[in-house]
């Protein structure tokens, strides 16, 4: 395996952003900020008042210019750190995520 191959392990490819979003992972939505996304999850700033753990469950809210709909997409925490946290998607969203990415306009 090249060192290339080696250094980008990821399934699906990151595309960078700052985005605002709202995170409920307890029935209350909370402020955070999108950093990054691909097909198959997301990193958001830690929203405050929130102190995740890994595996806790949580829906995403991305606004799609529609101003009376948003794109909800279920997943889990899979890293926390000190300002940030992964997410990844749980499975069977792949229209959401399509949807999701095509709301965002051309990759650039």
């Amino acid at each position: 395996m090249s060192d290339e191959q080696h250094d980008d392990r990821r399934r699906y490819p990151r595309q960078p952003m700052v985005r605002t979003i709202l995170v409920r992972p307890n029935g209350h939505k909370l402020d955070a900020h999108l950093l990054d996304l691909s097909l198959g999850g997301a990193r958001v700033t830690l929203p405050q008042h929130w102190s995740p753990e890994n595996g806790a469950t949580l829906r995403l809210y991305f606004e799609n210019g529609d101003a009376e709909e948003s794109i909800t997409l279920r997943g889990h925490v899979t890293r926390v750190g000190l300002d940030d946290l992964g997410v990844e998607f749980d499975p069977a969203q792949e229209k959401d995520i399509h949807d999701l990415f095509a709301s965002l306009g051309p990759r650039q």
